[in-house]
């Protein structure tokens, strides 16, 4: 028998490999840009974009060095943030949500400072500046170069009066220093946090940007921007869904239910919701018995695991029933909403036809396997490695790193997120 070679090495960006198995996200996210356009699911902390305004002020008039294209001077203000709060606050719950915090712990523990290799791989995808930067555009907070919007001004003089200061022009002497800490790192070769101060100075930056302390002016300004109904910045279902109930249980936001009370105070959503509703029904099918597969075939070592084995499993049996039947209500559900220069039923019909026709389990659990491979080998020009291998074609060994537990079937809950959880972490830091 050839056993499989098998190794802990990843191509590189392997990572991107791991996350969406069965290609699911893509139509997701644009039915939630939909119903909320310009929060991210990553969005968790609302005062980032306090510290993004600022920091539009902070920077304004230092130039990039071309030498230097991954420590522009706004990603060495966040470096700069990050560090105070992590220096600051870094053992108490208050930094739930902030991003980057752990390569933070490690970099300074490490060698004492960050720079462009010791922070996170790719911060203008997820940094604060990364996460946050549609809303704050969208807000008109900052521009696309991150210098100061027509916005700005309001929410760092609301920002002064929160700290004590009477108005935006007392607070420049503040954010003259913090230019020059942003100067002085970026004259480091290479750049790096060394702005030359003490614990103290650490400390008043920690506390001017911690995400929990967001004082009363600064709470009502970011509140009005997120719930105005006018100038053309309207944030779909974001005012409706923040005076919602929270719908938690066990622990766990209930989109579901959520989108239940939305469709009764605003029917007018009624057509994407049933589209939600319909192209989660086929998601958590696809979901589920992807997953008691996964579970079934890791339990087998050297001889892999017979795909068409998990046909006679009662839970995948009962996740594939009727798929063809959710594909047509994904389908019909998906034509009928309007998104610009896009047809979801086109994508959702080019990424799932597979499953649009009547199968038995077994023919399922083949189609489900084909897919999974399809989907990983489109994720990037060199593709990425599916989560098992074939040995033979008919068996699958499901490499170490994707392994898991037999879980839980909940068929009546969604697989994708759709904005309920950031607006209640928004709706509890400005309460």
């Amino acid at each position: 028998m050839t056993f499989p070679f098998l190794t802990s090495y990843d191509p590189p960006g392997a990572g991107e490999g791991s996350l969406d198995p069965l290609g699911l996200y893509q139509i997701a996210e644009r039915l939630a840009e939909q119903l909320v356009p310009a929060v991210r699911e990553r969005m968790q902390r609302v005062r980032f974009l306090t510290a993004m305004t600022v920091g539009a002020y902070v920077t304004e008039g230092l130039e990039d060095d071309p030498r230097n294209r991954d420590a522009s001077p706004c990603l060495v203000w966040e470096w700069l943030v990050i560090e105070a709060l992590v220096q600051a606050m870094g053992n108490e719950g208050t930094l739930f949500g902030v991003p980057g915090t752990d390569v933070t712990r490690r970099a300074l523990n490490q060698h004492g400072y960050l720079d462009a290799r010791s922070y996170l791989k790719t911060p203008r995808v997820f940094g604060f500046n990364g996460v946050y930067k549609r809303l704050a555009v969208y807000l008109g907070l900052v521009d696309v170069h991150l210098a100061p919007g027509p916005h700005a001004q309001a929410l760092v003089d609301a920002w002064a009066r929160s700290i004590g200061l009477r108005c935006f022009a007392e607070a420049k002497p503040k954010l003259e220093r913090w230019k020059t800490a942003v100067r002085r790192s970026l004259e480091e070769k290479p750049p790096r946090t060394r702005p030359g101060w003490g614990g103290e100075s650490w400390k008043e930056l920690a506390e001017a940007f911690a995400p929990s302390e967001c004082k009363h002016q600064e709470r009502r300004c970011l509140k009005d921007l997120l719930l105005q109904t006018g100038n053309g910045h309207q944030l779909g279902a974001l005012p409706i869904i923040w005076d919602l109930p929270p719908m938690i249980e066990k622990g766990e936001l209930r989109e579901e239910r959520l989108h239940d009370e939305l469709e009764k105070k605003a029917p007018q959503y009624g057509q994407l919701l049933d589209a939600i509703r319909a192209y989660e029904a086929f998601s958590r099918s696809i979901t589920d018995a992807f997953d008691v597969l996964r579970a079934e075939a890791g339990g087998n070592d050297a001889q892999g695991f017979v795909v068409a084995e998990i046909a006679k499993d009662q839970e995948f049996q009962r996740s594939v029933q009727g798929l063809d039947k959710r594909f047509a209500a994904a389908y019909q559900a998906l034509g009928e909403v309007n998104i610009s220069n896009l047809s979801l039923q086109a994508l959702f019909s080019e990424k799932f036809s597979a499953f649009g026709e009547p199968m038995d389990p077994d023919a399922c659990a083949e189609t489900l396997c084909v897919h999974h491979e399809k989907i990983q080998g489109r994720k990037s020009a060199a593709g990425k490695r599916s989560w098992f291998q074939r040995i033979p074609p008919d068996r699958i060994y499901i490499r170490q790193q994707y392994r898991r537990d037999r879980p839980e079937i909940e068929s009546n809950r969604y697989v994708s997120f759709y904005r309920g959880s950031p607006i209640r972490r928004f709706h509890s830091d400005l309460p």
